[in-house]
């Protein structure tokens, strides 16, 4: 039987376009003591609306670029669509709000835990983009960590449950602590597995034994703008990090022709295969073995 596609019922406060856009372009004296008040009280909610909102309501059984997960057990469907977390039966049915609590909170990069009960996300619920997690049914939503100068993106669990590794960056310019960092799932200060020397490395993955860490780079020299730093310039590239030696192979390469504005291919967001022999890399969903081959 064909699975069902998942009816979204969907919510949002939305600000009046019009009147958002005026405020941006032309902010009075008292706009803009206000802003700042509300931007110093530590009684400002991230998660109510502000201004004139009004709610609208739709139903749809489609979205654009979203992150999907499948639990463990093959019974869970989880992703996000306009900033919410949904969770849905694999068999298909009706998608049901894990998140809809946090109000106009933005919430996205849902990840099961390896045994089904917890959930990982992103949320900005307390004023910035930081890790969280949830029961798997939206219960009990608490903070992995909380940083107002830290941003978070991309979580990925590692095989034993215990640790979540993620993307991250400083809202400080020349802060320092962009990369990849691995927490406890019951917080704490983390720790940096992959830093600043490997270029905009993302998409975190846990290989199925736990001994290494696969992600993407940006392999573009200085001077390279992003429009042409892209994986079909063969600008972005698979690395993997033994997290035993510290260590760092390649996994996939590629060599650019700049004159023709080809490449001999790129490649982004690995995936392990649950047996460790192969990986997914998202370019039309490659599949290569473990070696790179």
């Amino acid at each position: 039987m064909r699975p069902q596609a998942a009816c979204i019922p969907t919510r949002r406060h939305v600000r009046r376009f019009a009147l958002a856009a005026l405020w941006m372009a032309c902010p009075t004296a008292a706009d803009q003591h206000l802003h700042a008040q509300e931007a110093d009280s530590p009684e400002w909610d991230v998660t109510a609306p502000r201004g004139e909102t009004h709610e609208i309501d739709f139903t749809t059984s489609e979205g654009t670029w979203m992150s999907v997960d499948l639990s463990a057990d093959g019974e869970w469907v989880v992703f996000d669509l306009l900033g919410h977390v949904y969770r849905v039966p694999a068999a298909g049915g009706d998608a049901v709000s894990l998140t809809q609590n946090s109000g106009i909170a933005v919430n996205y990069h849902p990840r099961f835990s390896p045994d089904g009960t917890t959930i990982a996300f992103i949320s900005d619920r307390n004023g910035q983009s930081n890790l969280w997690l949830m029961d798997a049914d939206g219960s009990n939503p608490r903070p992995v960590f909380e940083d107002q100068s830290l941003r978070a993106w991309e979580p990925a669990w590692s095989p034993d449950g215990r640790f979540i590794a993620v993307r991250r960056s400083s809202t400080q310019r020349g802060a320092g602590g962009a990369g990849l960092w691995m927490y406890s799932r019951d917080g704490g200060e983390g720790v940096e597995l992959v830093g600043s020397d490997y270029a905009a490395a993302a998409w975190p993955a846990f290989s199925p034994g736990g001994e290494s860490l696969y992600f993407q780079v940006r392999t573009a020299p200085p001077g390279i703008w992003s429009g042409r730093s892209d994986i079909v310039h063969g600008y972005k590239q698979i690395r993997r990090l033994d997290l035993e030696t510290g260590r760092v192979d390649e996994v996939t390469t590629g060599q650019v022709v700049q004159q023709g504005q080809t490449s001999s291919g790129g490649a982004i967001a690995p995936e392990p295969s649950p047996d460790g022999q192969c990986r997914a890399d998202s370019h039309l969903i490659e599949v290569i073995d473990v070696t790179g081959t």
